[in-house]
């Protein structure tokens, strides 16, 4: 894909991504909102305590929550935010002693997000815009790692991994969802944002994904299991983890 075709691509997801923060109610094709986390297993209580419009534009493709406890006082990094209902939940798991980062995209996400935080009454939380590949956090600087149906979006994901490995501590653990191929049917998807949008056409197959985290320098990366959530007859959402030796 040449440069101007990249930076069509970004500007359509964009595009696409402000309609989903500004008009949630939109059938975009795929499950969103919180009955749609309910489903994935987030805990009644945080989806009682978080007010819903943390929830309606989330579109969850698994719970990362589900693979490692975050505890109080870690600081925590959510890749590709949206708005921000994963960093809401991960600031009421790391309380006052604690901090989370959400980093997405897209502009009008990180307000939602922003706006979401405020709605729940969480400081301990900041978002920033930015490119996901490319983050201002410190080195060695973050507990844990999250992220929820993005970094099938990025087109450079072995650079991606070796910025999540770089902000990592020493025994830090990457705890990710996100869309994998289980066929090839796929390929033969036409190029085009829509088709990057549904999680199809930027998707790996997990052994491929295990291999870009595993080449970043991570340690113990599995497959934990595949979710359910489909996008297409092609894809389904799955959990990883790892860990930064």
């Amino acid at each position: 894909m040449s440069s101007c075709d990249e930076t069509k691509m970004q500007t359509e997801l964009i595009a696409l991504y402000t309609k989903l923060a500004e008009k949630p109610d939109s059938d975009f094709g795929w499950s969103k909102g919180k009955a749609n986390a309910r489903q994935l297993g987030y805990s009644d209580a945080w989806l009682d305590q978080l007010p819903d419009v943390v929830w309606e534009s989330s579109a969850a493709v698994g719970n990362p929550f589900k693979l490692g406890e975050i505890g109080p006082g870690q600081t925590v990094v959510d890749i590709g935010c949206g708005a921000g209902a994963d960093a809401c939940v991960a600031a009421l798991l790391v309380g006052d002693m604690g901090k989370v980062i959400g980093v997405d995209c897209t502009p009008a996400m990180i307000d939602k997000s922003r706006d979401n935080a405020r709605h729940a009454a969480l400081d301990n939380i900041e978002f920033h815009e930015a490119d996901i590949a490319n983050l201002a956090i410190a080195d060695n600087s973050v507990d844990v790692v999250i992220s929820n149906g993005a970094i099938n979006l990025s087109e450079n994901k072995d650079k991606v991994f070796q910025e999540l490995y770089r902000i990592l501590k020493p025994g830090g653990r990457l705890q990710i969802a996100d869309m994998v191929r289980e066929s090839e049917d796929c390929c033969s998807a036409v190029s085009d944002a829509e088709s990057w949008a549904d999680c199809i056409q930027g998707t790996l197959p997990a052994d491929k994904l295990l291999e870009i985290i595993t080449n970043a320098g991570f340690i113990d990366a599995e497959l934990v299991e595949l979710t359910g959530y489909r996008t297409s007859a092609s894809t389904n959402g799955a959990l990883f983890r790892a860990l930064h030796p």
